[in-house]
């Protein structure tokens, strides 16, 4: 018990320290403009429904569960973080959902999760395969994970002090195949810097990794049991 709470103590206030976020509307509002590319990929490849039982990996200050909510239940809803300051705000701001401060690794559920997403995420993990072993528990028989984690430029792997496991999208394929997943697709995703900040519809899907300074690359996973 006491490393967990030394990894949740190492992420409070995580996202106030590192984004420099204010736990705002504007700072929702940014997110929702970051996923978008990858809100519409999901939205193409996946049956999302008002009755998709969902669990979100490191649920921030609540910019996917803006589009989420459009789709799902809240009541279908739940989203687990370490930074408790933004579990709050989420719940203050949202009011809807369920939203607690809780790492994966502590989580229990007696339900099943049609959809799991961890968006920048695995790579912080201090053991990303005991996650995913996890994460396929947690799915029922067809269920879908999806998520993204920084193609391993030393660029990506310094841009965080927490970066753990910053890793090639093959190696990524080959632990969640070794963790009895089925199906495995990887999308590369690269953004041009600071335009996506303009307006959702600038932010696009280059689909390769680019290494330059100021371009965001990121590897898109879809696995399913």
């Amino acid at each position: 018990m006491a490393n967990i709470n030394m990894t949740q103590n190492k992420y409070s206030g995580y996202f106030k320290n590192h984004y420099h976020a204010k736990l705002s509307a504007e700072d929702i509002e940014l997110s929702q403009k970051w996923l978008y590319p990858q809100w519409k990929l999901i939205r193409e490849n996946t049956e999302l429904s008002k009755k998709s039982k969902v669990l979100e990996i490191g649920s921030g200050f609540g910019g996917f569960y803006s589009y989420l909510s459009q789709v799902v239940e809240s009541s279908s809803y739940t989203g687990i973080e370490l930074d408790k300051e933004a579990v709050k705000f989420c719940k203050n701001f949202f009011k809807t959902g369920n939203f607690a401060n809780i790492s994966i690794k502590q989580f229990q559920s007696k339900n099943r999760f049609d959809y799991i997403f961890a968006f920048e995420v695995l790579e912080h993990l201090n053991d990303p395969f005991e996650a995913i072993r996890k994460i396929h528990s947690l799915l029922n028989k067809s269920g879908v994970f999806i998520g993204s984690s920084p193609y391993p430029y030393p660029k990506n792997v310094l841009a965080d002090r927490t970066h753990r496991y910053v890793i090639h999208p093959a190696n990524w394929t080959k632990l969640f195949i070794e963790a009895s997943f089925k199906y495995v697709s990887i999308y590369p995703m690269s953004f041009i810097p600071f335009i996506w900040r303009l307006n959702k519809h600038l932010n696009f899907r280059i689909p390769f990794y680019i290494p330059f300074n100021g371009f965001i690359s990121t590897a898109l996973i879809i696995a399913s049991k």
